[in-house]
Order: structure tokens, then sequence, then C-alpha cells
């Protein structure tokens, strides 16, 4: 395939996720009542005030991005609705949209990478794009985006072995927000990138960190006691957290995340080790086991548990395709799919 034709290809897909995205999530945004703590933080931050729980102050990047983006978008929306307010809403909406379009087209990539034919990795990404997590991170005023793509791109450069993206990603994740922390056991998995780059590229993180808390403690100094009890704060959440998620109602929420594709997954340990077999192996349990252990610890530390469940988003784009594409139970609908083609 020449590279005109394929990066032709990319932008259908990209396009792709975009669409399964916006629909739902602006909906989301245009019914949307009323503001919650984190979302107010951001707010705040978009229009340049960093006077905001601890919690929030540092996540930087989608704010930033959101409110350059707000001012420029002022002078056209004053055309449509007078009101003098700056479109931060509609801001927000583009940044995550735009952002979590290209993971999904790299969560194509990434089931493709694993084996997947090109019909299966698009539905792969699918169950992603269209659940109701990724309506929610897009729709709202929230930055969970930027992580969800990091997490995305870490994942697909351990896939095809490639060490300047594993690089980057070490950077630039811990910056994105701070509890990227908890995927660097998956950053150090494999053996293609030298141990002293990688230690080279956690340093490089630790120092952007340092550099971003003192030129926001620069502009507005934070609580003395502000991160220890933020600290504890998420320390308590953990026990009142796994109680909840274990309740039939926290269960009930988290499992209508990916909504009907859960049976997908589900049909996909369906027929015995035989069946299980021809797709399991592919999905490489290794890589996949510590992203969902990662994506527990985000659970039970947070305050919005059925949210950090988009995090899985590369195992679960993975398995969706792989099982579609090599179970048994689904044969027929992949000689339905292929019914038109003809043999080479």
């Amino acid at each position: 395939m020449s590279w005109s034709v394929r990066r032709q290809s990319l932008l259908l897909v990209y396009l792709l996720a975009l669409a399964l995205l916006w629909s739902n999530a602006y909906f989301v945004l245009v019914n949307h009542a009323a503001y919650t703590v984190d979302e107010r933080s951001y707010l705040q931050m978009a229009e340049g005030n960093f006077a905001v729980p601890v919690t929030h102050r540092y996540r930087v990047v989608v704010p930033v991005v959101a409110g350059s983006l707000a001012r420029g978008l002022a002078v056209v929306t004053a055309l449509i609705s007078p009101t003098g307010n700056r479109p931060f809403g509609l801001s927000f909406f583009l940044v995550n949209g735009l952002v979590l379009a290209l993971a999904g087209l790299f969560l194509f990539r990434t089931a493709r990478a694993h084996g997947a034919a090109a019909g299966p990795a698009l539905v792969g990404m699918a169950a992603v794009m269209t659940s109701g997590a990724a309506s929610y991170v897009t729709g709202l005023v929230l930055v969970d985006s930027v992580v969800v793509l990091a997490v995305v791109l870490l994942y697909y450069a351990l896939r095809i072995r490639l060490g300047w993206l594993l690089l980057a990603v070490l950077v630039v994740g811990p910056v994105l927000k701070e509890s990227f922390g908890l995927f660097l056991p998956l950053a150090l998995y494999g053996r293609f990138v030298p141990w002293w780059q990688r230690l080279l590229a956690l340093a490089g993180a630790a120092g952007l960190v340092v550099a971003l808390h003192a030129v926001v403690d620069a502009q507005v100094p934070p609580a003395a006691v502000g991160s220890v009890a933020n600290a504890l704060e998420h320390g308590r959440n953990i026990i009142s957290n796994l109680h909840w998620l274990l309740s039939p109602r926290g269960l009930f929420i988290c499992s209508s995340v990916f909504g009907l594709f859960n049976l997908l997954i589900l049909a996909g340990f369906w027929g015995g080790r035989t069946a299980i077999r021809q797709w399991l192996p592919q999905l490489r349990p290794g890589p996949a086991l510590l992203v969902l252990a990662a994506v527990l610890a985000h659970m039970l530390l947070s305050g919005e548990m059925s949210r950090m469940l988009l995090l899985a988003a590369p195992v679960v784009a993975v398995a969706v395709a792989l099982i579609l594409d090599r179970h048994p139970l689904f044969a027929p609908l992949r000689r339905l799919l292929t019914a038109g083609e003809k043999p080479v």
C-alpha cells in the first residue's frame, strides 16, 4: 500500500472515530445542567485562575488549550448568540473529541498490530468510542481524554516495539495527570528499549512535573496542607469505593460502561479451551493484566469509578477485535463480511 493511500485510510478511520463520538457526546454537552467540582476547577483553569483544589491544579494541558480555543471561538459564537460569554463548554468538547478520536485511530492500529482484520479492528474501536464513558469524557468539562490517549499510545508502542514512542509517553504522561504513574509498570515491560533510556525518560518526566508545579505554584501558592489532605482523602476513597464496586449497583453501573459489548467479551470465553486459545494468547496477557491492574487502582482512588474504566480502552478494543476475528462463535459473521470479496 502506498503512503498516500495508507494516509487516506487512516484519515478515514480517524473521522469514523470522531463521528462515533460526536453525536452522543454533543447530546451530553447540550443537556448538561450543573457542573461538578472537577468541572468547576477546570473551567477556572481555562480562564487562567489556578486557585483550585490541589487535586486538579496541575492538570493544565487540556484547560489551557481549551481556554485558548475558547477565546478564538468567542468571535464566531458571538455572531450566533451574542451573550458575551466565552464558549468554554464547546472548546472542551472539541479538544476532548479530537484527542479521543486520535486515541480511537490508535486503538484500530493496535488491534491490527495484534493480528485482527480491519473489520473486527474497527468494531473494537467502536466498542470504546460509543461507550458511555467516552461520551461523558468528551461532552463534559474534563481532562481524561489526554490520559486515555497516552495509555493507548503506550500499549501500541509496546506491541509494535516502537522505542521512541514509548519514551515520549514516559516523559509526557505524568505531566498530563499525576495518576498516570500507575501505568509506569507497563512502560517497563519488554526489552526492546535499554533500561538507561527508560530511566532517563523517567528522570525527564520528573523534571517536567517539578517545573510544572513550580510554574503553577508561582502564580497561586498552594495551601500548606493541601497535598497531605488530598492524599488522605484519596486513601479513604479506597475502602468506600471497594464496597461500592462490589455492590449490585456498582457492578451494574460499571458493567454498563461498554454496554452490550460486554456480552461479546463474555462470549469469547465460551466454547472451551480450544475456542479461547484462538484469540486470548494474541491479546498478550502480560501487558493486558498490567493495564487492568492500573485501571482498578484508578477506580479505587477516584471519585467517579465508572469513568476510569475508559482507561481500559486498549485491552477492550483489542479483545473485541480478536474475538470477532478468531473465535469460532463468530465464524458466520466473518463469512458474511467476506462474502463479497474476490479470491486473490
